[in-house]
């Protein structure tokens, strides 16, 4: 199976409790008021539930609110699975007798309670019924609700690809798929298949039954979405193939891409989109007993690409016992697309040293004062020399200013120089590096100094030193403090996957 992007949940009841916490909630009661609504709805949070093989059982939840906000006294709730008896019973609970399930409450005004169902031996698939549930409370009116619960299930599942580590912007690669039915019931009118992909990947080719959909919304850098309808019935232990392997193009701007693939059973046909002919399933024989169990599954693809990172400085213009402004400008040339697959940011860094003699008095919002060694709070933001700063998924074009107002000290020599650095975050990305960094360069205006703490000037945008600026070295922006603070960002901003990613998690 190799890696994946999202770890496979695995039901369980305590899940559904969490899940249906969280939407509903449990908070206190409020105070009654003497003209509260006293209505109480009861519901059930599908409207139809199936017992599958993964797991052979199913979690009914039911939940309950009163009206108002107000509080409902010696509620008595009830659970009729008789509709449902021929082939399914409660799991053994205090709450279930036979075919009910009671639940008593003192009082109550926001909660929800969870029942697990499980198949009778024997029970014939395909078996349906209704299963209730309603109630009685001393001061309220109790609306109860209905659901449709059906022994057995549609289960598709979709063949894995291995991932593709070295693939080249300009290549074309193939996956095969295959899709089959471990449930117990068919998938009667057929199946859909669901096509992502990020900035890098580009899938070839159109079908008369395929159709491309807006991808907003779907989070995970996914930019590219397609679906596809197969009208054709895919039975129980049965195995399909697609008629053509899909075919991906690798973009200029590749660097981490994946595919993402999934069948869904089909509940009603979409309108041909595509031109040309169909893209069909041909049936495979026998599903394989030793396949990929997932509903969905991905592909990583990693290619051998780069980005380019610019760096501009600047040169402003004060006195001392003033202010001045610096800018620094972070370009990003790309052309690959820098992204985090694992649903965290990939962030580029950028080390800032003022120049000496000045304290900061303004900085950008995305900037923080360097790391302590211990991990530690390292203070106030403002009144620092250094500080680093980053920027989150950088995309070609992206161009970010960075502007630092300072206060200019009473020893500030007279030309002071800091410098401004992109990190490269991940091995082998900016091939250039001698753009990599630029001078902060302070000038004093003749006359020296000025009382009184007034503004300074702020200078034009440079692209490196000027003339007379003196050596870099004395910045303090040698070799040694830049190690120290890479390994501090490393620590601190999660910078270790941006390094690796070669640690993903199963679906």
């Amino acid at each position: 199976m190799a890696r994946r992007s999202r770890v496979r949940a695995v039901a369980t009841a305590a899940g559904a409790v969490a899940l249906v916490a969280g939407a509903f909630g449990t908070g206190p009661a409020r105070a009654d008021t003497a003209d509260a609504a006293r209505e109480m709805t009861v519901r059930f949070t599908e409207p139809e539930l199936f017992i599958g093989t993964e797991p052979a059982s199913v979690y009914m939840v039911y939940r309950w609110k009163v009206a108002g906000g107000g509080t409902a006294h010696h509620v008595h709730l009830t659970v009729d699975l008789s509709g449902v008896a021929d082939f399914a019973e409660p799991e053994p609970s205090e709450h279930c007798n036979g075919n009910l399930c009671t639940l008593d409450l003192a009082s109550a005004t926001s909660d929800y309670h969870v029942i697990t169902l499980v198949p009778k031996p024997g029970a014939a698939v395909g078996s349906s019924g209704t299963v209730t549930v309603s109630g009685t409370a001393s001061d309220a009116t109790v609306t109860g609700d209905h659901l449709t619960l059906t022994n057995g299930k549609t289960q598709l599942k979709v063949s894995a690809s291995a991932e593709q580590l070295n693939a080249v912007p300009g290549d074309t690669l193939s996956f095969p798929l295959d899709v089959w039915n471990n449930g117990q019931l068919p998938a009667a009118k057929g199946v859909e298949l669901l096509i992502d992909t990020t900035a890098g990947l580009h899938l070839q080719g159109s079908w008369s039954n395929c159709r491309d959909v807006s991808a907003s919304g779907r989070g995970g850098h996914i930019v590219h979405e397609t679906l596809c309808d197969f009208p054709i019935p895919v039975e129980p232990g049965r195995q399909y193939a697609l008629s053509s392997p899909l075919r991906v193009k690798v973009g200029d701007e590749a660097l981490r891409d994946k595919i993402f693939y999934q069948f869904t059973p089909l509940t009603s046909a979409a309108p041909a989109n595509g031109p040309g002919t169909p893209l069909t399933l041909v049936p495979k024989g026998a599903m394989p007993s030793d396949g990929n169990t997932d509903r969905y599954f991905t592909t990583y693809v990693d290619s051998v690409n780069h980005a380019d990172f610019a760096v501009t400085g600047d040169t402003a213009t004060g006195r001392r016992g003033g202010h001045a402004t610096l800018h620094a400008t972070v370009i990003d040339r790309g052309p690959a697309v820098v992204q985090d697959l694992l649903d965290e940011d990939a962030f580029l860094p950028v080390l800032v040293k003022l120049p000496p003699g000045t304290k900061a008095t303004k900085i950008p919002d995305n900037c923080q004062p360097p790391p302590t060694d211990d991990g530690s709070d390292p203070g106030p933001r403002m009144g620092r020399s250094s500080y680093w700063c980053y920027f989150h998924d950088p995309a070609p074009e992206d161009r970010h200013v960075l502007s630092f107002t300072v206060a200019i000290g009473p020893r500030t020599p007279a030309v002071s120089t800091g410098q401004v650095r992109a990190l490269e975050f991940m091995e082998g990305l900016d091939p250039d590096g001698s753009n990599d960094s630029a001078a902060l360069t302070l000038r004093l205006a003749q006359g020296g100094s000025m009382g009184g703490g007034t503004a300074g000037g702020s200078g034009s945008v440079s692209g490196g030193p000027p003339a007379g600026s003196g050596p870099l070295a004395d910045t303090g922006f040698g070799g040694g403090w830049i190690a120290w603070a890479a390994g501090a960002l490393l620590l601190a901003g999660g910078m270790a996957l941006a390094l690796s990613r070669r640690s993903r998690g199963g679906n």
